[in-house]
C-alpha cells in the first residue's frame, strides 16, 4: 500500500464540499495540468521551496525551515499517520454536527493513494465523520469500487470533453475518468463537478458546449465552473520548476 506524503491542512474550508469542513492534501499526481496552481502536489516526494523574496541571504544557510528567519524555505510533503489526522478532524467536530459539514480528501490526486485513502475513510466513519473526496477520477475502476461505500460526496473536476485536447492540457488522456464518472452517476452517488475555466485551455465555446452536453447528458446538474487565475507562479519559481501557467487574458 502506498502512503502518501501530506501538503498541507485547511480547516474551516467552505468550498470543499457541504459544511464546514477540514480538508486534507496528499501529495502526487498523476495529471501535469498546464495551469495547476499547486505544482508542489504535482510529485510524491519531499520538495524543498526557496521562495526569493523573503531570504535575507544569511552568510550560512541552513536549509531548514524551521529556523529559516525569513521564512523563505518550505518543505513541502511531510509524513502523517492515519490516527494523527483522525485526531486532528475531530478536533473540530461540532463544527461539522451545526452544518452538515465533515472532512474531505484532496490533494494532489488522492486515488493515486487509493488504498490508503480507503483506510483512511474508514477510520473517520468509524468515529462518525462524513467524507468527500477531490478528484480528477483518473484512477482504475478498483479504486472508485472501493471507495464507493466510503465515500458521502464526490468533487470530481472535469476539464476538457475532446481526449486529444485533455492529454495536451493534462498529460493524460480522459477515457478512464469518463468511464469512473459515468460509473458513478449510476450508482446515483452525491457529486459536484468542479470544471476549471482557462484562457486559452478549454475555454473555447465549442469545447465548452461539448462539456456542458456530456454533462447535461449524464443528468448531472450540479456543476461549478471555476475562474482561473494564476497566482501560482512564485511557487513553480521556489521550486526550481518551469513555469506552465497559461496567461491570464
Amino acid at each position: 500500500m502506498k502512503t502518501p506524503l501530506m501538503l498541507d491542512t485547511k480547516r474551516m474550508a467552505i468550498h470543499d464540499g457541504p459544511g464546514v469542513r477540514t480538508t486534507f492534501f496528499v501529495k502526487g499526481c498523476l495529471l501535469k495540468c498546464l495551469w495547476c496552481h499547486n505544482p508542489e502536489s504535482l510529485s510524491p516526494a519531499p520538495q524543498l521551496a526557496r521562495f526569493k523574496h523573503k531570504c535575507k541571504h544569511c552568510a550560512k544557510c541552513t536549509m531548514n525551515e524551521t529556523i529559516c528567519p525569513g521564512g523563505a524555505l518550505k518543505l513541502y510533503g511531510k509524513p502523517a499517520t492515519i490516527p494523527e489526522l483522525v485526531a486532528k478532524a475531530l478536533e473540530d467536530k461540532q463544527f461539522y454536527e451545526a452544518t452538515g459539514g465533515g472532512v474531505t480528501l484532496s490533494g494532489g490526486e488522492p486515488l493515486l493513494f487509493w488504498e490508503w485513502a480507503a483506510e483512511f475513510f474508514a477510520a473517520l466513519k468509524a468515529v462518525g465523520l462524513s467524507t468527500a473526496l477531490d478528484t480528477s477520477l483518473y484512477a482504475p475502476p478498483a479504486a472508485i469500487e472501493r471507495l464507493l461505500p466510503l465515500t458521502d460526496v464526490w468533487l470530481p473536476d472535469f476539464k476538457a470533453f475532446d481526449s486529444g485536447l485533455h492529454q495536451r492540457l493534462c498529460r493524460v488522456r480522459n477515457g478512464p475518468i469518463k468511464q469512473n464518472l459515468e460509473y458513478l452517476v449510476s450508482k446515483k452517488v452525491k457529486l459536484e463537478v468542479r470544471i476549471p475555466v482557462v484562457p486559452g485551455c478549454n475555454n473555447a465555446p465549442d469545447e465548452m458546449r461539448r462539456i456542458d452536453g456530456y454533462l447535461a447528458s449524464l443528468g448531472i446538474k450540479n456543476i461549478v465552473k471555476l475562474e482561473y487565475h494564476d497566482y501560482a507562479r512564485s511557487k513553480y519559481e521556489a521550486l526550481g520548476m518551469q513555469d506552465s501557467m497559461p496567461p491570464l487574458r
